[in-house]
């Protein structure tokens, strides 16, 4: 793990614990955070992460790592404090959603776990199984209408080299690999097959924080030091995005600097290009405001009275929240908070609806508890283990209204 990436990790937790009522002294056991420093792969620990982020918490207390003149604005005007916000205990996130979530097999029938990637499309999920901790060594498919699943393609990597950064489109499933210096990129039909190297004219030498289909095109961004690139699906020149050469892919085509992992505290994604159109959006960021993390429409942060607050990126519809959300928010929507005693357990939050739901998740005996906390660069997929069954949460199919 390079130096740089490793302050970045202690500086998140760090601000973490400063808003941590009562955290014991041992806190920073956070899942993701280890696993990190177990790697030697550098930059694929972050882009296998990409999807939402998953960490142990205890006491109740969550850490995790991890989002023109005239900014863009959300369809729906944000509600009032939802009730999650006001001390008083939601519904079950399947009544309050039940279009968004389905319960399905956490294991292979054989008893492999799988672990949910992406969507393919609306009613398809990508899955993947492990060799060893987060080593993907094969792909499936898995139909939520049927309940089916079907393999698609083993992948093989040498010892220490990681499948990450994984998306679809154009019938495709695209990923990287990085080994040593050098990042390859990879394909497979949906349909199934072996996978395929994308050859490019010249060696890509950092990781990518993000791969997106675009046309008939792959878009990445370098995860050191910004610039997005683009590649012909079947592989060609490795092309510079222009006006790009510092930003990384927020949602596209939307890119933005900083990008999502800011070391010296920088607003994440404070300016905004739009790479299809040219339109420029630059965040209202206040004097003494903290943490600040952007998406296409939205800000989140903690104010200079240390206060977390919600705005619109031209700073307009601003309201304090009950709690901060560290990675932003999902789709412009969506975070998670703690549930009042004596659950302590965690619901999602949809601050455009007002309405929230309880995850179901719950401390152990030994005051541990899974945490899910989407941000700003996810995609709609949710997810997390619960009663050996994938609690999966389709962000795209909640209602505006």
């Amino acid at each position: 793990m390079s130096k740089d990436l490793e302050n970045d990790l202690t500086r998140v937790i760090g601000r973490a614990a400063e808003s941590a009522p009562q955290a014991p002294s041992d806190l920073p056991t956070q899942v993701m955070g280890r696993s990190r420093r177990r790697r030697t792969r550098t930059l694929a620990s972050v882009t296998a992460l990409a999807a939402s982020a998953v960490v142990v918490v205890a006491g109740g207390v969550a850490l995790s790592v991890r989002g023109l003149q005239e900014a863009p604005q959300v369809a729906v005007e944000p509600a009032p404090a939802p009730s999650a916000e006001r001390d008083t205990m939601p519904g079950p996130v399947e009544q309050v959603w039940p279009d968004a979530v389905r319960k399905i097999p956490a294991k292979l029938p054989e008893g492999r776990k799988l672990r949910p990637v992406i969507f393919l499309d609306d009613r398809t999920l990508l899955m993947q199984t492990w060799a060893s901790h987060e080593k993907a060594d094969a792909l499936y498919a898995y139909e939520l209408d049927t309940d089916l699943t079907r393999k698609i393609t083993d992948i093989r990597t040498p010892k220490g080299v990681f499948a990450s950064a994984f998306t679809a489109g154009a019938g495709r499933i695209f990923w990287q690999t990085i080994e040593d210096t050098r990042t390859r990129l990879w394909s497979v039909p949906v349909a199934g097959g072996e996978p395929a190297a994308v050859p490019t004219d010249t060696p890509i030498r950092q990781g990518a924080d993000k791969l997106t289909v675009t046309g008939d095109r792959l878009a990445f961004s370098a995860f050191r030091g910004g610039g997005v690139f683009t590649v012909p699906l079947d592989g060609g020149a490795v092309t510079p995005v222009e006006n790009a050469g510092r930003h990384h892919i927020l949602s596209w085509p939307w890119v933005g600097t900083p990008g999502e992992y800011t070391p010296d505290e920088e607003p994440s994604f404070e300016e905004l290009y739009n790479v299809e159109t040219g339109e420029l959006s630059k965040a209202l960021v206040r004097p003494g405001d903290r943490y600040v993390r952007c998406g296409v429409t939205t800000c989140v942060g903690v104010n200079a009275a240390g206060k977390p607050f919600f705005r619109l990126r031209d700073g307009s519809q601003e309201r304090e929240l009950r709690e901060s959300a560290l990675h932003g928010l999902s789709q412009d929507r969506f975070m998670t908070v703690r549930l009042p005693r004596p659950a302590q357990g965690e619901a999602l939050v949809d601050l455009v609806t007002g309405k929230s739901g309880d995850l179901g998740l719950r401390p152990d005996a030994k005051g541990q508890m899974v945490s899910v906390q989407p941000g700003i660069t996810n995609d709609r997929l949710v997810w997390y283990e619960l009663k050996d069954k994938l609690v999966i949460i389709d962000l795209a199919r909640i209602a505006s209204s």
